[in-house]
């Protein structure tokens, strides 16, 4: 393969991937597995070649219309299906912070810029290498941006405002719906749209890092002292003198005392897993990697023996007594993760 080639073909793929390894290694606590931006990347990947085949469909039908639907129906489609799967991620519990929603959102939008350049490579054979840094750098790297900013809006909403399901998730999609039909729309010159794109999103994601770091800091030295007093309550025998306590002998007439026992022994296994996956970050802060627990599988399978025996009614009243915030979710399947 000719020099030349090569050279076209890295500066059109490798800038959004160098881009995405950068996000990956300023995250001081590393929230996501590499699996996991794998898997984003494929999900990017899939949309990608739904949305060729839907583009061109549209394309072919749109006559003197091609260049509207470019700048404003193509961005609707790529971003809708971009959005899939780092809102499944938020949906699920698999990311909490504005870090990890960041790199998902990036790594799915990294993906489909992939796919992109791929067909691109072909399409515009021959031409300079301008035409490739204006690729790689501008619509590539936009890709991947949008995409992030998207997953961020939707995790400050649910931080910030509590939202849910469409109020949580419409905001960003449309967000990076708008800011994707306004680079399409070439209001300003291709190497102008590249310096903001390249300049503006890295500023924007650093402060989005900064405040996350400190969100999570936060949110890790007040959630761990609370879930160690209550181990602590537990184990003197004390238990039945915190409000939490006494919520659960508030429950003596509506269940017997064994599952009275099982919610008990099920608030303090669910305090104690949540604490081990929070000192497993405070270890990747550290740059340590954690220690291996080799009852963390056997701990998870009581859980879920204890979830059973509970039942669902029993459940639904102890709920309110257990660590279920969204990012207690979150640490939990992280910690799930790492038994696999």
């Amino acid at each position: 393969m000719p020099a030349g080639e090569v050279l076209r073909i890295a500066i059109g793929l490798l800038p959004v991937l160098l881009f995405l390894s950068a996000l990956w290694f300023m995250d001081t606590y590393k929230l996501v597995p590499k699996r996991r931006i794998y898997a984003a990347i494929i999900a990017g990947g899939l949309a990608a070649l739904v949305c060729y085949q839907l583009n061109t469909f549209i394309f072919q039908r749109a006559g003197d219309n091609q260049d509207r639907y470019a700048a404003f129906g193509a961005p609707v489609v790529e971003e809708l299906a971009k959005s899939g799967y780092w809102i499944f991620l938020i949906a699920t519990a698999r990311v909490a912070f504005l870090v990890d929603s960041a790199i998902c959102g990036f790594a799915a939008g990294a993906g489909f810029a992939l796919v992109e350049n791929l067909f691109y490579l072909n399409v515009l054979a021959g031409r300079n290498l301008g035409v490739w840094l204006l690729r790689g750098f501008g619509p590539a790297v936009m890709h991947g941006g949008v995409a992030a900013l998207g997953a961020m809006i939707s995790i400050y909403l649910l931080e910030t405002r509590e939202f849910r399901g469409i109020k949580q998730f419409a905001p960003g999609v449309l967000c990076a719906i708008a800011l994707h039909s306004l680079f399409n729309q070439e209001i300003l010159t291709p190497a102008a749209s590249l310096l903001i794109t390249v300049a503006g999103l890295p500023l924007i994601l650093a402060l989005a890092f900064y405040a996350s770091e400190r969100s999570l800091q936060h949110w890790l030295g007040g959630k761990l002292d609370r879930d160690i007093d209550m181990l602590n309550m537990i184990a003197r025998g004390e238990f039945h003198k915190t409000r939490s306590g006494a919520y659960l002998l508030s429950l003596h007439g509506a269940f017997p005392a064994e599952i009275r026992a099982d919610m008990l022994c099920l608030l303090q296994l669910s305090t104690e897993l949540s604490v081990r996956a929070k000192s497993d970050l405070l270890f990747r802060e550290a740059g340590l990697e954690p220690p291996p627990d080799p009852e963390l599988e056997s701990r998870f399978n009581e859980l879920r023996y204890l979830e059973k025996s509970i039942g669902t009614t029993g459940m639904l009243a102890v709920r309110p007594l257990l660590s279920q915030t969204r990012r207690d979710l979150w640490a939990m399947h992280r910690l799930t993760q790492q038994q696999r």
